[in-house]
Order: C-alpha cells, then sequence, then structure tokens
C-alpha cells in the first residue's frame, strides 16, 4: 500500500500543465481568436472615442512572444526539493491572463470631461476600506522584529498610502480638473509676462507651474481612463452583444518606488471559451517612464531585461536565417486602434522596432541594419467584421 501511495504521489508531481498551457497559447493565438481579439479592440476603440479624440488616447494589443510564455509556463515547473528525480507542478490558473496584453495610454482629457457619481461613491468605499488595512499594517509594524518582517509591512504601507491617494484623487476630480484650468492659465499670464521681463525667477515659476500642470494632467488622465474603462463595459451595448466582460476580482491597482502608476484590467469572454486579455490602463507619462526611464520597472523584473541579438552575416543564410527566427520567438505581435473602428497589424521589422525601441534608439547603426534585414512591408488599415455566430463559436473576416 505505501509503494502505491508513493507511485501516486510521483504521478501528481509530474508538471501534466505544461502541455494544457501550450494548448492555451496556441488556441489564443489561432486565426479565429485573432480575429475575435481584432473586434473587442475595434469596438473597445469606438466607445473610447465618445470620451476622447484619436488624438488624445492611444489602444493597442500584443500576444506575448513565445520565448516571454515559454519562460512563464518553465516556472511552473521545478525539481522537487525531496526528490529530485520528480517535478512539482505549481499550477496558476491565470497563467494565461497575459496572452494577449491590450493598452490603454490616455495622452489627454478634454476640459469637459465629467466621471459619474456612482465612480465616486465607488471609490470613496474602496478609500475607506484600504485605510482600515493601513491601520491594521500600522498597528502590526510595531509588533514586529526582525528587520525583514518590518520591511515587509514597511513596502505595504507605502503601496497602500499610493493606492489611497489614488482613490482619494478620484473623489476630488472635479477639483483637479478645475486646478488644471487654472495653472494653463497661470502659465499663459506667466509666459506673456516674460515676453518683455527676462527674469529667473520669472522662468523657475513658469517651469514650477508647468511641472503642476504635468502632475495633474497625469493624475486626470489615469483616473479618467479608469472611469471609461468601467463605464464602457458596463453600458456598451456592442461589447455586451461580444460576450467581453471586465473579472472585477482581477482588477489591480499597481505602483513602486520608482513612480510606475497603473490599473490593470481582466477582460473576459462568454462566447468563446478561454479566451482572457488583460488591459493596462497607463498614462503617457507612465508609458514614457515605464520604457525610457535609466531604472525602468519592466527592465528590473526576472527575464525582462532586453538585449539586441548579434547581427548576422548577410553572406551566411544559415545565419539570417537562425537570427530571423530567434527574433520570431522573442518579438510579441502587435496591433494598433487608429480611428472610427479601423486598426492595423504591425509588420515585422515594426514588431522588432517597437520591441526594441529604447535599445535601437541608443543603436542607431544597428536600428539601421534591421531595415535591410527584416520585412518592412506596411501593412494597411482594415475593420474586423463579424461574419457569423454558430454554436457560440464567433467567426470574423478582414475587409
Amino acid at each position: 500500500m505505501k509503494d502505491k501511495q508513493n507511485s501516486f504521489k510521483t504521478s501528481l508531481s509530474v508538471p501534466i500543465f505544461e502541455s494544457y498551457n501550450k494548448a492555451i497559447y496556441n488556441l489564443l493565438k489561432s486565426k479565429e481568436y485573432e480575429n475575435y481579439t481584432d473586434v473587442v479592440l475595434s469596438t473597445l476603440g469606438k466607445e473610447l472615442e465618445k470620451y476622447f479624440s484619436t488624438d488624445d488616447f492611444r489602444l493597442k494589443y500584443r500576444y506575448k512572444s513565445i520565448k516571454s510564455y515559454s519562460q512563464n509556463i518553465s516556472k511552473d515547473s521545478d525539481v522537487s526539493q525531496d526528490n529530485p528525480l520528480t517535478f512539482e507542478s505549481h499550477f496558476n490558473p491565470y497563467i494565461n491572463y497575459d496572452i494577449i496584453g491590450m493598452r490603454l495610454v490616455i495622452e489627454d482629457v478634454p476640459s469637459d470631461f465629467e466621471i459619474s457619481e456612482k465612480f465616486i461613491t465607488t471609490s470613496k468605499q474602496k478609500f475607506l476600506e484600504l485605510q482600515k488595512n493601513l491601520y491594521t499594517y500600522q498597528n502590526q509594524f510595531y509588533t514586529v522584529h526582525k528587520p525583514e518582517e518590518q520591511q515587509d509591512l514597511q513596502n505595504q504601507i507605502i503601496y497602500l498610502t499610493h493606492e489611497m491617494n489614488y482613490y482619494k484623487n478620484c473623489t476630488n476630480f472635479k477639483s483637479l480638473m478645475k486646478k488644471r484650468e487654472e495653472t494653463k492659465n497661470t502659465i499663459a499670464l506667466l509666459e506673456n509676462k516674460s515676453k518683455n521681463k527676462n527674469s529667473k525667477i520669472l522662468q523657475e515659476e513658469i517651469q514650477s507651474a508647468k511641472t503642476l500642470l504635468q502632475n495633474l494632467n497625469n493624475t486626470i488622465s489615469m483616473i479618467a481612463g479608469e472611469f471609461a474603462i468601467e463605464h464602457i463595459f458596463e453600458n456598451s451595448e456592442e461589447l455586451k452583444n461580444l460576450g467581453v466582460y471586465l473579472n472585477p476580482d482581477r482588477q489591480k491597482f499597481f505602483y513602486d518606488k520608482t513612480g510606475y502608476t497603473s490599473t490593470h484590467f481582466c477582460i473576459q469572454s462568454s462566447k468563446l471559451s478561454n479566451w482572457i486579455a488583460e488591459l493596462q490602463n497607463r498614462t503617457s507619462l507612465i508609458e514614457y517612464l515605464s520604457k525610457y526611464a535609466p531604472d525602468s520597472t519592466h527592465d528590473r523584473m526576472p527575464n525582462k531585461k532586453r538585449r539586441l541579438l548579434n547581427l548576422p552575416l548577410k553572406s551566411n543564410s544559415r545565419d539570417l536565417g537562425r537570427y530571423l527566427k530567434k527574433l520570431g520567438y522573442i518579438s510579441p505581435l502587435y496591433t494598433k486602434y487608429i480611428s472610427d473602428g479601423y486598426i492595423k497589424r504591425y509588420s515585422p521589422l515594426e514588431n522588432v522596432k517597437h520591441y526594441y525601441k529604447k535599445l535601437l534608439l541608443r543603436n542607431p547603426t544597428y536600428s539601421n541594419e534591421l531595415d535591410s534585414i527584416v520585412t518592412k512591408d506596411d501593412n494597411n488599415t482594415f475593420m474586423p467584421h463579424l461574419l457569423s455566430e454558430h454554436n457560440n463559436t464567433i467567426y470574423f473576416e478582414r475587409i
């Protein structure tokens, strides 16, 4: 009996979910699912145009690269500490959550933008709940003595403080909008004065006012983005017909010491099984910092730092082929929203240049070489259309 129990335990330790996760990855990248994602992007973009002009927001999605996803699922299977001849599987039900990653970047918010009283009330409730959690962590801080435990609690306190500040700003959205307009007027007056008087103090006042305006725009844009997303998914009949909805249990607020701040949403589907996408809401300032800051959040994450591959020998077809294959393995696949429901898929060259943008800016010679190596055909914009529904399966085509 004991041998049978040990045999059973060993069978459980086999990483059985790796094949399952790979199958889901291939399913989500199939033509049917890709076209469904296209229509979701197109529909969401059209809804966002009711809140912002197309010049004031950017919306796109990407399919995670094979390399990135393989690294994720490899974490699911570790050598057992008890028995080095077996594996342990730590199945993560959300491992497929980030295969389709959408991103909304708000550039600017119109002066007449309004949020609902319901959103303000919900923000107040979140603030009060977080305040209770903060008090709990603060009380615990004085009862623990190990430095590592104190540090963990301190990190939680800092995180909760910033999250509370965000939701407090949500409740004060109208005041922030008013403050923004006042700051714009102040800058205009100061700049007008500076035309006739070149004063160092005046220039410092202008710079200080511009910094305040940038911070106000950053806060306002993030709040407006979150409100628009929630309001659209709650009220859009088009999205409801597609069967997509937000999973509130997966909504998260992100903040770290670099200043990176964003809200993440989980979009799921009642029409296509296992279709799931992450939607990040961030501002143009945060988007810039996350990409180009010297110590960016992305680069500090394990296995996330990007490195340019060694350029191939053009005279060696095998070397060139291996290089292109590696690029295809590493680079995500991007599609962006244009306007009026039209979207555009990135070409192979655009995918690579978008992924390596920060590094290519520092290596213009490498960037020029890419132009002669990677396919640079420009893809046309297109409007994805729903063909038919049959047995809850959705089919689309491009026009």
